[in-house]
């Protein structure tokens, strides 16, 4: 019997990280027992008793058009780390691992260092992106070594240091009124709705799993089901 019944996806989070310590810190491995009990609280949620807290709701996309929208009231940087982030689909960890030396403007492209799945992935960029990372550059003379992101005062001067993925969520709400997962999400979103399959999404997106996207982060808008009401 669970003594405190937290919603699924807390459950989740909680015994991953579990699992991870026991693992990593304490080089224990799970026991088929271990696994079987896990399963069985898991289970737990699909009786009506628990149903409610199997309910997840993550970041909604937003409409894309509005979204480009806000990001061209900003300034110069602003618009352009919030336009690559978008465009990119990149996670904030991503994002902050950028340097001027990634980028090939001439090719619309930039390489990201993918810390999830420890690699780098090649990711492509609008020309209006394209325009705007060359701005920034310009605006703040960064070198190829700078970071793109990096930290800028009160005064408006920059350096070439890494922020925290706190400050840069906390940024990025500041700039848009909503968290950068919300760009991640608006831009599989948009691409979906566009047409693309699978596969392209998760080439831009950087998902190594293609059921990740389907069930995470593709869904069917409450605006498209209005249209059919």
């Amino acid at each position: 019997m669970l003594t405190k019944v937290y919603k699924l996806s807390t459950f989740n989070r909680r015994a991953a990280g579990v699992k991870y310590c026991l693992i990593n810190q304490h080089n224990l491995v799970e026991t088929n027992e271990q696994v079987q009990r896990i399963a069985k609280l898991r289970s737990m949620y699909n009786n009506e008793e628990y149903l409610r807290k199997k309910n997840m709701v993550g970041k909604s996309a937003e409409d894309k058009d509005e979204v480009m929208n806000l990001i061209n009231k900003l300034d110069t940087r602003a618009k352009a780390i919030s336009i690559v982030n978008l465009i990119t689909a990149n996670r904030p960890s991503e994002m902050l691992l950028l340097k001027i030396s990634d980028f090939d403007l001439d090719n619309k492209s930039v390489t990201v260092m993918m810390k999830k799945q420890k690699e780098m992935k090649i990711k492509r960029l609008t020309l209006e992106a394209v325009h705007l990372v060359k701005a920034s550059i310009r605006e703040y003379d960064l070198k190829e070594n700078d970071l793109f992101v990096g930290k800028v005062d009160k005064w408006d001067n920059y350096s070439s240091v890494a922020i925290s993925d706190s400050a840069y969520r906390k940024t990025i709400h500041k700039w848009l009124g909503f968290a950068p997962y919300t760009l991640r999400k608006t831009q599989i979103t948009a691409m979906h709705e566009a047409g693309a399959d699978i596969a392209t999404i998760a080439k831009q997106s950087g998902h190594k799993s293609l059921e990740t996207i389907t069930k995470h982060y593709l869904e069917v808008n409450d605006t498209t089901v209005d249209k059919y009401l």
